[in-house]
């Protein structure tokens, strides 16, 4: 069995509960290992979710539609009940069609007991067949099982972020005055997708100019990038179920006066959190040591200071104030604080770093240009 099925297993036991259904593509990736296709959205053929039920004893099933039926044969489950979402000859009935794969699967691994579910993702009309206790909270003992990474999680997400800083690095290659940035995104996913060997998901940010960065978020358009401009990517790539990610701001030629004060600011940052992160260390004063340091420099940032990762791009823990959990051996963390002003634009540095028994190492580091040639 599965490391991580295991561990999904006795999550569902700390909960009090005898099963747990899992909706969510990343609950499902993690405990079962079947990456659920997200680029597209849901599938116009799905009848329903990709459901996951997982026993306390870590007995596993799947309900798939056939379209991800090849994938999921190679999760590490005990049932898999596929059913016919897409079909071209004849009109499939799926909703009625997934709502018997359920049935067919609960019947299979004889579920009974108590179930917990996913309050967020659980399909409604899924009730009378999995009639889930509100009372349980599974999610939250997942949450904090998945926070410490099994070895070959470690090796999955150390392969995306070695995709993320390919992306960097093409960023600063393609990177110059003119070029839109729909333009040079398509250079930077371009080469990650080279580098993974398939179509890849990206989230992030990639934004230029003063403004753009300074307001810190949003997504590649047509705005034609200037001379001197700010140019933030921000590049979390999916590969295999797991996210990587990184950021880094480069000036397109010559910085604006002021630029570097908030490159030193968040680099700086960056820096010392590396050499403060430690098993044992609380979240939240570590956060706050991070945001004084910032501070100091005149600047901050209206944003958390990092969070975990995984089959989700966002993980418990969050760096955040409010945080009291501490960093434990084996946990992948980002770390992203930034400096903004509103007349110069705004920086933002982060790396992927695993906790290691002693500090932290990052998982793969890449050069963070502050300009290139106009």
């Amino acid at each position: 069995m599965d490391e991580r099925l295991q561990r999904s297993a006795a999550a569902v036991a700390e909960a009090g509960a005898d099963w747990l259904v899992l909706t969510a593509p990343d609950a499902v990736a993690y405990a079962t290992g079947h990456v659920v296709p997200i680029e597209a959205g849901p599938s116009p053929f799905a009848g329903g979710p990709t459901l996951a039920l997982v026993g306390r004893d870590g007995t596993a099933g799947l309900v798939v539609a056939n379209v991800e039926a090849g994938a999921a044969a190679r999760a590490w489950v005990d049932q898999t009940v596929v059913y016919e979402g897409y079909g071209f000859e004849q009109p499939a009935p799926y909703p009625q069609n997934y709502q018997t794969a359920v049935a067919e699967l609960v019947r299979r691994l004889g579920v009974r007991g108590r179930i917990a579910a996913d309050p967020v993702t659980f399909p409604a009309r899924l009730a009378e067949i999995l009639p889930a206790d509100p009372g349980l909270d599974a999610m939250m003992s997942l949450a904090r099982a998945r926070a410490t990474k099994t070895a070959a999680e470690i090796v999955a997400l150390r392969r995306s972020a070695e995709a993320a800083a390919v992306g960097q690095a093409a960023f600063v290659r393609a990177l110059r005055p003119s070029r839109s940035e729909l333009a040079v995104f398509a250079e930077l996913r371009c080469a990650i997708e080279e580098f993974a060997g398939e179509r890849v998901p990206i989230t992030g940010d990639f934004i230029s100019g003063v403004a753009r960065t300074a307001a810190f978020t949003g997504w590649p358009n047509a705005r034609v990038i200037e001379l001197g401009d700010p140019v933030m990517a921000d590049l979390a790539p999916r590969i295999a179920g797991y996210w990587g990610d990184s950021c880094q701001v480069t000036v397109a030629g010559t910085p604006r006066r002021g630029h570097e004060r908030l490159y030193q600011a968040s680099r700086g940052a960056l820096d010392l959190a590396m050499s403060l992160i430690r098993p044992g260390l609380r979240i939240d004063r570590f956060d706050a040591e991070i945001r004084a340091h910032v501070a100091k420099t005149g600047f901050a940032y209206p944003h958390h200071t990092g969070h975990s990762i995984g089959t989700a791009v966002h993980e418990f823990p969050r760096l955040v104030p409010y945080e009291t959990s501490a960093f434990q051996e084996d946990m992948v963390v980002l770390v992203e604080p930034g400096a903004y002003d509103p007349e110069i634009g705004g920086v933002r540095s982060e790396f992927m770093l695993r906790v290691t028994a002693t500090g932290c190492e990052p998982l793969a580091a890449f050069d963070q240009v502050m300009a290139v040639a106009g």
